[in-house]
Parts: structure tokens; sequence; C-alpha cells
């Protein structure tokens, strides 16, 4: 893969060259690259090319959908869990009635709107890995119609069609919407207001709505706090100088941010101050006496400096190079947008910076401006959270795939005869990429997602054992807590039976035993 990855590439970086080349020798040179952009009518036979692409694509990622990845991260198991307990009970799994974030492994906190947004599916069809993943998958083509709206209005239908297609194959966006991660929420909701944001210059209806996903977007990820106050000021300012909005218009959008998002902002402030939990009539706001995740953060380091080296190395290893990471975000030699897409990405990069500053059309120029305010503060994310990976870089990646988009919307408006080597090159990289996906890849997460963990727990409750000693060794000697999570999951376990509320003759506590036991002992797993 890395031969055919440096062919690509070079295959790539020629185009771009060629490009360069002929766009010298033409009337106008360079100039050309700052003209209007004319949303050119597509042929029928074109535009039947492209969605015939994306209806494909879009198909193979409902292809075996619940079974692969096989077995459940135990993340994902927590937000279900917590999820059934509100869909039946109103509260978390340890009671806190409507919390708005969840206490989740005690030591580590977890955010609420993918658990939430679980429950309508749970009421309707029970807890199961199908119900507890379709919230990400909807959430991630929503992330897809935001940047057709986005690109659309940027540059016109074709770069809003290629940009469709690009995300049906782009490995990052395929994987994280297959499984149930409550932080690869995050950059779905985002994008959807950063559309909804840029529209808004024209249309207030859609500015007041973009604030209604930045500040779901504070439910979605605990990093949103450094990026999403930071876009939306500078976002501001933007919008101010450029007389896009009036000053009022500001004053009710940060409103109905601040009005919609307080309850985690209070939170924050509960667990920094060390105050006591805040009921309110429609919200929690718990106190976590045994947080950790600080730890996670430059701003905790004992040596700032030095992190942030750390954090910069692993950020450009990640957002950039597309190096190795963890096997459930990335598949080794494909990255996060395939690893041959340096180029476009640098292209389009270039071309973002020239046009927000030098573009003829002011529409253009202050969507470049917003897509590089984004860029800017996914990086600033990845220099602030300690050794970041694919999952906690997520808000960077719909940036750079945005730019690869702009790069080839701009080969193709004047050199055509481009579409072919780029539509061969990412269809073979679709190709070899989904044949690692549902073939190797698929072997090789089943044991990292516990299947036959969760197999052998299902079983044992369907033949009604009186009790169940479960081993606490999953994949982590001693971890009591990763196996009692998806003990519960696998079982459907109630939450007010898990909390020893009921009348039942044997609790939960005397059922249950995460224990090693010797042989005989009692039936379990």
């Amino acid at each position: 893969m890395e031969k055919l990855n440096l062919i690509l590439s070079l295959l790539l970086l020629g185009l771009i060259v060629w490009f360069l080349i002929g766009t010298a020798r033409r009337k106008k040179g360079f100039s050309r690259l700052l003209r209007p952009g004319k949303d050119e009518p597509l042929s029928p036979d074109r535009v039947l090319v492209y969605w015939g692409l994306i209806l494909l694509f879009t198909l193979l990622r409902l292809y075996r959908f619940g079974s692969i990845p096989g077995g459940f991260n135990q993340d994902g198991a927590m937000a279900a869990v917590d999820a059934l307990a509100l869909a039946h009970h109103g509260t978390d799994r340890f009671g806190t009635f409507l919390p708005a974030h969840f206490t989740a492994w005690g030591y580590g906190q977890m955010s609420v709107l993918l658990s939430y947004c679980m429950v309508p599916f749970f009421r309707l069809f029970g807890m199961n890995a199908v119900t507890a993943r379709l919230p990400l998958l909807l959430w991630s083509f929503a992330g897809m119609a935001g940047a057709y709206g986005f690109l659309r209005r940027l540059l016109g239908r074709r770069a809003a069609l290629l940009g469709l297609l690009f995300l049906c194959v782009c490995p990052w966006h395929f994987m994280q919407s297959r499984w149930a991660l409550d932080c690869n929420l995050f950059p779905h909701v985002f994008l959807v207001g950063l559309a909804l944001l840029y529209c808004g210059a024209e249309r207030p209806a859609a500015l007041y709505g973009s604030m209604v996903f930045f500040a779901l977007c504070m439910y979605s990820y605990g990093v949103a706090f450094l990026s999403v106050p930071l876009f939306l000021l500078l976002a501001c300012l933007l919008l101010l100088r450029k007389k896009q909005i009036r000053f009022r218009q500001a004053l009710l959008c940060a409103l109905i941010y601040f009005g919609l998002s307080f309850p985690i902002y209070g939170t924050m402030l509960i667990n920094a101050m060390g105050w006591e939990t805040v009921k309110l009539p429609f919200v929690t706001m718990p106190y976590f006496p045994n947080s950790v995740r600080a730890n996670d953060m430059i701003f905790y380091s004992a040596e700032p400096l030095k992190q942030l080296a750390v954090n910069a190395k692993a950020l450009w290893n990640v957002g950039f190079l597309q190096g190795p990471d963890l096997p459930w975000n990335a598949i080794d030699g494909f990255g996060t947008i395939y690893r041959c897409s340096w180029p476009l990405l640098g292209f389009g990069l270039i071309l973002c910076l020239i046009r927000a500053f030098r573009d003829a059309d002011p529409r253009r120029r202050l969507g470049c401006a917003l897509l590089l305010l984004f860029w800017l503060c996914g990086l600033f994310t990845g220099l602030c959270v300690n050794s970041v990976n694919v999952n906690r870089l997520n808000i960077l990646f719909y940036a750079h795939v945005l730019f690869v988009v702009i790069a080839m919307e701009e080969l193709l408006r004047f050199h055509r005869a481009e579409a072919l080597p780029l539509l061969v090159c990412y269809l073979l990289c679709a190709g070899l990429f989904l044949h690692s996906y549902f073939g190797p890849w698929s072997e090789r997460i089943r044991e990292l997602f516990y299947e036959d963990f969760l197999t052998a727990v299902e079983s044992a409750g369907e033949r009604d054992f009186e009790r169940l000693v479960i081993t606490p060794d999953t994949q982590f000697t001693g971890s009591r807590q990763v196996s009692e999570i998806l003990t519960l999951f696998a079982l459907d376990v109630d939450a007010e039976y898990y909390r020893g509320e009921t009348d039942d003759p044997l609790p939960y506590r005397e059922r249950f035993s995460y224990r090693n036991s010797p042989r005989g002992e009692a039936a379990g797993c």
C-alpha cells in the first residue's frame, strides 16, 4: 500500500503541476484563479454518474450495518446503557435526572448528546447494535448535507456533488459512521452549524438556526470548549467587520447559543470550582469528585512547552501525515482522507488562503474565510489536547475534506481532462479500502470490540442462570468496569434493577459477580 500511495501521490502532484503550467500559459494567467466561478449546468449524463456513484457508496455504507464492526465498543455500550435508562426512567443508570454530562466511568465522564439521540430509537425498537449505531449514521448523513450546502454556496453544484462523492468513500467518514462513539458526533453537528452560518449572512433565520447546532456541539464532545467558543468569537468579529450581520443580531445569536448551552457550561463551572450538584426541573448539572479528564489538556501539564512539542508532533502525524492510529479510527495505509491526498490538500489550502483575501466574489471570500477559521480552530484543538489521536482530532478532518474538494473543483474548472485520472485514483483507493474494511479489518476488530465476550454473556442470559460469575478480564486485566458495562448492554439490564431499587428477590449485586471464579463455583461466563 505504501508504494501505491507514493505512485498516486506523484500522479496527483503531477496533475497540479500540469494545471499550474497550463494556467500560466493562458490569457490572464493565475488571475483566472480569482475569477468568480460560474455554476455551470451539468449535463444530465454527468449528474446521473455523480448520483449513481453516491447512491452506490451510500448503499455500501449500509451493508451489514450493525454487524460490522463486530461486537461493541465499551464507550458505545456506555452511551447505550445510559440512553436506555433515559428512555425508561429519564435518568442515567446511576439515577441522575436528565444530566447535562454523564458520570460514565466515574473517573472519566462522557458527553450526553449521542445518548439522547438514541432514546427515541430505543423507545421504538429496543436497545441493540443497530439502534445504538443508527443516530451516528444519521448525523453523518447530516454532515454530508452540511458539506453539500456549504460547497454549493461556495463553488456551485459540481463542487457540492464532488464533496458528497468524496465523503461517501472517505475512510474517516465511512468508519466513524458505523459504530457508536460520542465524540464522533461533534464534527457533523459543527459542520451543519457552519453551513447555516455561511448561509445566515443573507438569511437571518439560518444564522439563528446555526446557533442551535453550535450549542449542541457543547454536548457532543468535551473538546468543543476549545474550538466552538473560539470559532464563534472569530466568526462574529469577521461578520461584523464585513457588515454581514448587525450588532443586535450578534447579541441575539449569543443569547440563543448560551441559552441552550448554559447547562453544560454550568456543569464545567461547578466542577472547576468544586461546587455541589445543581438540580433544575429540566436538567441536572452534576459535580464529579473523581474526574481525571483535566489531565488530557496541555493547560494542566507540569511542563507545558515540552507537552506542546509532543502535541504538535502528534497533530502533524495524525492530521497531515495520516500515520497509524487506533484500529477502530483508521486502517493502516489508508489514513483518514487517503494518504495520497496530500497534494490536493495543500493545493486546496493555498487556494482557500488566496481567495479569502483576493477573490473577486465577496461571497466566496467570506466562505473561504469561515473555512480557514474552522481549520485554525481545529489546529488549536490539536495543540491543546495531549497526544491527539483521530477521534480527538475529528474537528479537523471536514476542513481537510473541503480543501481537497476545492482543489478538485479548480482542476476540473479549467482542465476537465483531469476528471478521469482523479476518478480512477479515488475509485481505486475506495475499492481497496472497502475490501480491507469488510475483509481483514472486520476480522481484526471483532476481538477488539469484545464479540466473543458479548456472545458468551448473551448465551448465559438466554439460559436464565440464577447467578452469573463474569470475568473482569476482557482485554485489560482486572477491568471490571468494562466487563460490567458490556454485560449491562448485552442483557438490557434495567437501570432501577442495577441500582437495587426494585423488589426483585435476587438483587443485581447478588446475581452478577465480576471476578475470576474457581471451576464449578457457579454458572457463568
